[in-house]
């Protein structure tokens, strides 16, 4: 997921974007979904400062 500069979250693979959440619990839970789909896969979460935090592996 990624932080977007208008405070909603966008899921994303790679480029393309999925669809975007105003709150961040909505796009976990999103992509969460999507990424069960496509094991294995890892989920990261991308904010606007630059940091990056792994939330885990499916």
């Amino acid at each position: 997921m990624i932080e977007l500069g208008d405070d909603r979250w966008a899921c994303r693979h790679g480029r393309l974007e999925y669809d975007t959440h105003p709150q961040m619990d909505q796009a976990i839970d999103h992509i969460t979904a999507l990424a069960a789909d496509h094991r294995p896969a890892e989920l990261f979460l991308h904010r606007r400062d630059g940091s990056v935090a792994r939330l885990g592996t499916l």
